[in-house]
């Protein structure tokens, strides 16, 4: 079992930090309380970042992991907003198998997308939902992060997720002076 401590690492705080940033940017003159799916969400840091830096922004959080020790992880870590303003519900479940429908309040994210097996996922967002997306270059074979596909380049990932219009693309280095990745996000409407 991965120990919920391990959702804490740097890099993938890092990474989250960024993304809360460059997605605040984008949302905030756009949207008021947008319900959020995180699709792959694991022990749901996400949301808890999310919330804690705009506590009255959003309207609700819907996290989908397949497993279900990471929900449980997940409740404990969102404890707070099981109960309180923005709600935040954590279910067990392949985010493949959802079918999704169109509001215009609502963002999908999913910053483990090189964990999925393929696309699935990613086709049952509606057209014109706004969407954030992070990969890395790690190799396929890293047993330890459960790497399915990853990307050398963020226009690998432009390529693999179209999106009609893009509205942000970048790249985050994550060194550790001995080895290191990059993080690729896309920001956009489907």
């Amino acid at each position: 079992m991965n120990t919920p401590y391990q959702s804490f690492a740097h890099g993938l705080i890092k990474s989250k930090i960024w993304l809360c940033e460059e997605l605040e940017n984008i949302l905030t003159p756009r949207i008021t309380s947008p319900t959020v799916n995180i699709l792959g969400s694991w022990h749901n840091t996400l949301a808890f970042m999310m919330i804690v830096r705009k506590p009255n922004y959003y309207a609700e959080f819907n996290a989908y992991d397949v497993d279900s020790e990471a929900t449980v992880v997940a409740n404990k870590i969102c404890d707070t907003w099981l109960y309180e303003s923005p709600t935040v519900y954590n279910h067990t479940v392949d985010a493949s198998t959802v079918a999704f429908t169109y509001d215009s309040n609502t963002v999908y994210i999913n910053c483990s997308v090189d964990q999925f097996e393929d696309t699935g996922w990613y086709n049952n967002i509606p057209t014109g939902s706004i969407v954030c997306l992070q990969s890395t270059n790690m190799p396929l074979d890293n047993d330890k992060w459960h790497i399915s596909q990853s990307v050398t380049s963020i226009e690998e990932l432009q390529n693999r997720y179209q999106m009609t219009t893009l509205l942000y693309k970048g790249s985050l280095a994550i060194d550790y002076h001995t080895w290191g990745y990059t993080r690729f996000m896309i920001i956009g409407i489907k």
